[in-house]
């Protein structure tokens, strides 16, 4: 299937939901959505002898915030818009809740020793953006600063609706969804190296593998 870069590397054919609902983090049925892609972003943290977690998209950051109660030595910074942000701000005891449209913003206030300190996560949030490059673009920017490495995740078209399901999403805030090609295209037109890119958990509750996980650097910097 041939990839369209004016489509985000989709499929030509694909088609997008745009505007998408907005994704207001209120879910209360138990289900722990991705559950390994924090843990994975603590080990790397720990790997590259990182303190700070910069959570890009962080909704109610709930698994974020756990992350810190189990290992209070984490600074967290979350990142997100609207109501999601507010709510933290509001709610959270713990961490630093930056306001920012993820669609527009491609650096972040943020001091160089944090950003040297750093390992970044985009946890199922670039399928929501109508347009996700400046998103990818403030996470070359975050490798570049400093930041060890990014943990992206987003849902697997083809284990899920299939590949040849071309859109919209079932998901009513999820503008697209890719493939696993589609996706890998849609990265490596960025430049950041591709250090891991495998299946997970979509969810607790027997989902399956069916979310992709990736993990990038710099090119030429720190290796997983």
């Amino acid at each position: 299937m041939d990839f369209d870069p004016d489509l985000f590397f989709l499929a030509h054919s694909y088609t997008q939901r745009v505007p998408p609902e907005y994704f207001a983090d209120t879910d209360d049925s138990g289900v722990t959505w991705q559950p390994d892609v924090y843990p994975e972003t603590l080990a790397l943290a720990r790997k590259h002898d990182r303190a700070v977690i910069i959570d890009l998209g962080c909704g109610r950051a709930g698994k974020l915030v756990a992350l810190h109660e189990q290992n209070p030595d984490l600074d967290v910074i979350g990142v997100d818009f609207g109501s999601n942000i507010d709510w933290c701000r509001e709610h959270l005891p713990v961490g630093r809740w930056l306001g920012a449209d993820l669609e527009s913003v491609t650096t972040l206030p943020l001091a160089p020793e944090v950003l040297a300190r750093s390992v970044v996560v985009c946890s199922d949030v670039l399928e929501h953006l109508i347009d996700p490059r400046p998103a990818m673009r403030l996470i070359c920017w975050l490798l570049d600063q400093g930041a060890a490495c990014a943990v992206l995740s987003t849902p697997a078209r083809d284990k899920r609706a299939g590949a040849g399901h071309l859109g919209p999403p079932a998901n009513p805030s999820h503008v697209r969804e890719w493939t696993q090609g589609e996706f890998r295209a849609f990265v490596a037109s960025f430049p950041v190296a591709i250090e891991w890119f495998e299946l997970t958990r979509s969810d607790d509750g027997g989902g399956g593998l069916t979310t992709q996980l990736v993990v990038v650097t710099r090119p030429g910097g720190e290796r997983r």
